[in-house]
């Protein structure tokens, strides 16, 4: 007996992209889903890289190391990213998520990178594979944040680690599988918005395919707030030297992969409310004229000097209403421009310094309001290598091998850039820190020479 994977891929751009940045890539031996990120179309230029470099994996690796496989795999599509993005800089901050499975018919390998996911469902129990890279999942492990909290923290998307064209550690590790697992690849258009709980109910439900759809549906449901994709795969035992035509043999792809089998579900219940919310409205023609004006109804003419003393009375009362209604509408309004104000605020990112060491920190703006200068939290480091390439870590668990990147490390001729930034996105630090180690000094040859050195002259790497 072997065993065997009965696969299906899955997309739906959602109710609110405009395009579709996932890939997903499902085989025989390979099960892949990448999400991109960067906009502009470079997010999906970066997911297609991904797969385009893992594809070849896709057959049987027989007693080949497969996570060793899947990590060269991944670093030539990100070295290939990052020739990508100096030949166009307008995909400057292009980049992709990573979780994949390569299966030999008895184990998978995973390859994991980012805030995709993975799960096994065996026997009615789903068991999350991966762990999300993410600035939220970090509070989780330290204990700041209750697992109960992620869906609803403001900064539940901002992800540590990305196939960037910058230097990444993947998580690397063997899942045992056995016959009656079936396994699902997940982008965060479907695990945000939809429960864990909800996803293994379904994920449960009926052949790969019928699961995959119930899964896009659940997600629409919720608003479909992001791209959604979904790969999933039943692992079937058969008997040796059997043909089993209802196993698929080619490879399956959705996302930017396959954009014409894309479906986006112009019927379904949350697009029909939000194209309802487009229709304008209309008022209706008001048939109560005055009387005796054109009217045909007998006595249309009849009424009293005080009849119509008292209908412009109560005309003028009826008034009120209608001038609260639309004080209430302006109050509401002005909350909400000010409610969405300080929410644009606390996305704001900083560009830090340490004062002695002068080492470079990622800094977000918390608890700012429109009256307030912004109260400024440190959340990630740069880390910087002998080549001037970029490791973004979490400041709550920098390694130790990690030589932090600094404003000691550039020319004079680079200090006004940090001291002429303001603060932007997220992508914007990232864009000015990848930019600074561009210009940085060059490394010392020789740490002890470099004390007598000219300042500016060479940076140390210790």
């Amino acid at each position: 007996m072997t065993l065997r994977l009965n696969y299906v891929a899955a997309s739906d751009k959602g109710l609110v992209r405009g395009n579709n940045e996932d890939s997903a890539y499902a085989g025989p031996h390979l099960l892949l889903l990448a999400d991109g990120m960067g906009g502009h179309a470079a997010g999906e230029v970066a997911s297609q890289l991904m797969v385009s470099h893992m594809e070849h994996l896709d057959r049987d690796p027989e007693d080949a190391d497969m996570l060793a496989l899947l990590g060269a795999a991944a670093d030539d599509a990100n070295a290939t990213i990052e020739r990508s993005v100096a030949q166009h800089p307008e995909q400057e901050g292009m980049g992709t998520t990573l979780t994949a499975l390569m299966f030999n018919g008895a184990e998978f390998g995973l390859i994991h990178v980012g805030d995709s996911r993975g799960y096994l469902l065996r026997d009615g129990q789903l068991r999350q594979i991966t762990e999300d890279d993410t600035f939220v999942q970090s509070l989780v492990n330290e204990g700041k944040l209750d697992p109960e909290d992620v869906s609803s923290h403001p900064q539940k998307s901002l992800i540590l680690k990305a196939y960037t064209g910058n230097p990444v550690e993947p998580h690397l590790e063997m899942v045992e599988v056995r016959a009656g697992d079936r396994v699902l690849l997940c982008s965060d258009g479907l695990s945000d918005p939809v429960t864990a709980s909800t996803i293994g109910e379904a994920l449960g439900q009926g052949t790969p395919s019928v699961a995959a759809q119930r899964l896009i549906e659940l997600a629409l449901r919720s608003g479909g707030p992001d791209n959604i994709t979904v790969v999933i795969a039943d692992v079937v035992e058969v008997k040796d030297g059997e043909e089993h035509p209802d196993l698929p043999t080619a490879p399956a792809m959705a996302g930017a992969l396959a954009p014409e089998f894309e479906s986006t579900h112009p019927d379904s219940s949350a697009s029909r409310a939000a194209a309802l919310m487009r229709k304008s409205e209309t008022i209706p023609p008001n048939h109560n004229r005055e009387g005796g004006r054109g009217g045909s109804q007998p006595g249309a003419g009849d009424a009293s000097a005080d009849e119509e003393d008292d209908q412009r009375f109560r005309r003028k009362v009826n008034i009120w209403p209608w001038v609260l209604s639309a004080l209430v509408i302006v109050l509401m309004l002005s909350l909400a421009a000010v409610l969405w104000t300080n929410d644009r605020l606390n996305d704001r990112y900083f560009l830090g310094t340490d004062g002695d060491d002068g080492h470079f920190a990622i800094e977000r703006a918390v608890g700012t309001s429109l009256f307030s200068e912004p109260r400024r939290e440190v959340i990630q480091r740069a880390c910087i290598n002998e080549q001037n390439k970029l490791q973004i870590v979490s400041s709550n668990s920098v390694p130790q091998d990690c030589v932090i990147f600094g404003i000691n490390d550039l020319p004079e001729s680079q200090l006004n850039t940090v001291e002429n930034f303001k603060g932007g996105t997220y992508d914007d630090v990232l864009g000015i820190l990848n930019r600074l180690a561009g210009e940085a000094l060059p490394v010392c040859v020789d740490n002890d020479a470099a004390k007598d050195a000219p300042q500016g002259a060479c940076r140390e790497v210790k």
